[in-house]
């Protein structure tokens, strides 16, 4: 556990590899959507994995919070570890904290990894979807209804049938959620967030933009032109919907090793 801005986060460090990767999970999992990739890249990378505030071991707050308090949380977990730099990256709402870090703070960051990223979403302007997903957070998470519904958007149906290890920690986790917490994070990152979009320019450090090829919540095209707006990007659609490390862990884990080691994709 490290004292964060946000509470308490909790934090597994696994792998034994020279870089040091720091990675933060998508609003409704937690740091095991990972798995995948550490046990693919142990021996190339040290990986921090955050559970975000609400969710896995991280008990949070019942307030809501920015994306540059987010930010915050991170930088306190690197230093927490004595990590002066490092790649950091995420799935999701992952990816918008990793990418607050890479504008605030970039001399920590080595590389940034954004997968299956909001790149518009506004607190100016929510969709109802997202009303009813907040909605849903905080009166409906522990009710399976509501989470198959949610592992319908985040991923292809086969996939949590033939991970059943990973489909019971989803369930698990979010059937043993706080509500308050959980929900307080949700619609932090959905109901208020700022458009990264317009940002992305501003951003000085090498980035990787993994988009699912399915991802119906940001689909493809909208990944492919937010790519374009990098400084320094290289973009890697691979194949699934929304939490690409869980649904294409092979193509995500390749992604990664050729950008870690600085190699040109083929």
């Amino acid at each position: 556990m490290v004292t964060t801005p946000l509470g308490d986060l909790a934090v597994r460090v696994s792998g034994f590899g020279p870089a040091k990767v720091v990675l933060w999970p998508s609003i409704f999992t937690d740091g095991h959507i990972y798995d995948g990739l550490v046990s693919r890249l142990a021996a190339e990378a040290t990986f921090f994995l955050i559970d975000g505030p609400g969710h896995g071991l991280s008990r949070g707050v019942s307030r809501e919070f920015t994306m540059a308090e987010a930010a915050s949380a991170w930088l306190a977990v690197m230093d927490s570890f004595g990590l002066s730099r490092a790649v950091v990256g995420g799935v999701s709402w992952g990816a918008l904290a990793a990418a607050e870090v890479a504008l605030t703070a970039p001399g920590r960051v080595e590389r940034l990894i954004l997968m299956n990223t909001p790149m518009d979403v506004s607190g100016a302007h929510p969709k109802f979807r997202d009303r009813m997903i907040a909605f849903g957070a905080r009166w409906m998470v522990r009710g399976k209804m509501f989470r198959d519904g949610v592992a319908g958007s985040f991923f292809d149906p086969g996939t949590l049938v033939s991970n059943t290890a990973y489909s019971q920690a989803f369930h698990g986790m979010l059937a043993a959620s706080d509500p308050v917490a959980l929900s307080a994070a949700v619609r932090s990152v959905i109901l208020h967030g700022e458009p990264l979009r317009s940002r992305l320019a501003r951003i000085s450090v090498q980035t990787l933009l993994i988009a699912g090829k399915e991802d119906a919540l940001y689909p493809l095209e909208g990944q492919a032109s937010a790519a374009l707006l990098l400084q320094d990007g290289r973009f890697e659609p691979v194949a699934g919907r929304h939490i690409s490390p869980v649904e294409a862990p092979d193509e995500v884990a390749a992604s990664l090793r050729a950008f870690l080691s600085n190699d040109k994709p083929a």
